[in-house]
């Protein structure tokens, strides 16, 4: 099997639905009110993706309703956390069938779950201002320790584009790529044929 592509900050049908025609394996939709490529889960909702494409909500520090909320209205397969506070908690018996990812920079140089078992790890960039699609690359020499060190699969995301992937790919070794604004031509707003360069070369780095 080959790495694992997500195409996130999805903002549009129109957008998703050429960009499904690509052939990733997930597609990522922002669920966090203060980013420029936030979608309400009602919307998310009522665009059809094909069968197999994992639907994934992204989060920051949320609520177990707001979780559960979008989960249901989305139609998610996944829920992406970033910026996990310390006291937080989730019973998983009521997200059962839903993947859960925890989102981390690498510069967090061990894994603490507060007694949570995550799916999957996502590394990315730190912004103390905001989430993912900055653009900024994380410390990739880092990546590269925990994706050896870690027993749970880990996707790369940070600042990801058609003329970097190959060599992160190669550098990281990652289970799987994550990208939104390295495809974009403006916040919220896909390049469909970096999209299609992006997969392209991940399919065959």
């Amino acid at each position: 099997m080959g790495v694992f592509i997500k195409i996130c900050g999805i903002c549009s049908e129109g957008d998703l639905g050429q960009i499904s025609a690509l052939g990733p394996d997930a597609l990522g939709f922002i669920q966090w009110p203060k980013s420029k490529r936030y979608i309400a889960p009602e919307t998310v909702g009522r665009w059809e993706t094909p069968e197999g494409v994992r639907r994934v909500g992204v989060f920051v520090s949320p609520a177990e309703a707001e979780l559960a909320h979008a989960a249901q209205h989305a139609r998610l397969d996944v829920l992406q956390v970033h910026r996990v506070p310390d006291n937080w908690k989730l019973d998983r018996e009521l997200f059962r069938g839903l993947e859960i990812w925890r989102a981390l920079n690498p510069d967090e140089l061990y894994f603490a779950d507060h007694g949570f078992c995550f799916d999957r790890y996502l590394l990315d960039s730190y912004d103390p201002k905001t989430i993912g699609g900055t653009g900024k690359t994380c410390d990739w020499s880092k990546a590269r320790d925990l994706v050896r060190a870690s027993e749970i699969p880990i996707l790369l995301a940070g600042g990801l584009n058609p003329d970097n992937v190959a060599e992160a790919i190669a550098s990281v070794k990652p289970w799987g790529i994550d990208v939104s604004s390295g495809v974009e031509i403006e916040p919220g707003v896909k390049d469909i044929e970096k999209v299609k360069a992006f997969i392209s070369i991940c399919r065959n780095p």
